[in-house]
């Protein structure tokens, strides 16, 4: 629980760097109705019915856009990553969560000041299996399961090889490929990694290893450029955020997703 808390809580300390997309000229009524697209990433963003709520950034968005000024209900669809990506993209979206910046989807999306500081990443084999990975370059010769879609660091990824790499559709896709000896290893974020194997109840089986590797990586809401509303809204999300950070509410709505 401590690590997790770390990495969540330094978000508070984030300014807006100038770098960020602000809307210039988007004009759009604050009750304006949003369509919020997201791939199931617990605890970030659960699934339909979840006991524990929709999820972390999923209570965040919702309540930086009412601390912004923006009136309009805000609709959840869960879909497969790439398709949450396809749909902004086209305007048929307006708006996700839990993205690190990236230049290639800059041609689309407009992101939002970060609110969460950076990540910092766990790997697992199965239990017995005899691995002990220390150093960044015993993972060379080693197979890796990621999740399709999501945003790796390079190093890791240059260090195993692109031919080693095993896609999975999700993160729990990616642990059941280890189970089922499809891969060696499974790369996943301390937060949201360490919660999905303890929802499907693999921690028994699963063997954490020594190595852990950290990036400062910020993470922000992602606009769709297509969507007049969206562009709108951001500026709505870019004031919630930072007064969700100035008075602490951030940092509850994160103790209550921590486990």
């Amino acid at each position: 629980m401590g690590t997790r808390r770390q990495l969540l809580l330094g978000a508070g300390a984030l300014a807006l760097p100038p770098a960020w997309a602000q809307p210039a000229s988007a004009v759009a009524a604050p009750d304006t109705p949003l369509r919020l697209v997201d791939a199931v990433y617990p605890p970030f963003v659960n699934p339909a019915g979840h006991a524990d709520g929709p999820g972390l950034d999923i209570d965040i968005a919702r309540q930086a856009l009412r601390r912004g000024g923006h009136t309009g209900e805000v609709e959840l669809q869960l879909v497969p990553w790439k398709r949450a990506l396809f749909l902004l993209e086209h305007g048929a979206a307006d708006f996700t969560t839990t993205l690190a910046f990236s230049s290639e989807r800059e041609r689309f999306l407009l992101y939002s000041r970060p609110y969460r500081a950076g990540t910092r990443y766990r790997f697992y084999s199965r239990r017995g299996a005899g691995l002990q990975i220390r150093r960044l370059d015993e993972l060379r010769g080693h197979r890796l399961a990621l999740s399709s879609g999501f945003i790796y660091p390079p190093a890791v990824l240059a260090m195993v090889g692109r031919e080693q790499l095993e896609y999975g559709r999700d993160v729990g896709d990616a642990v059941q490929r280890v189970m089922r000896g499809r891969a060696e290893l499974v790369i996943a974020s301390t937060f949201a990694g360490g919660w999905e194997i303890h929802e499907l109840g693999l921690a028994d089986q699963l063997e954490r290893q020594p190595l852990e590797y950290a990036i400062e990586r910020p993470v922000h809401m992602g606009f769709s450029r297509a969507s007049p509303a969206a562009v709108a809204a951001l500026d709505a999300m870019n004031r919630g955020l930072a007064a969700l950070q100035r008075d602490g509410s951030l940092a509850r709505l994160e103790q209550r997703y921590t486990r």
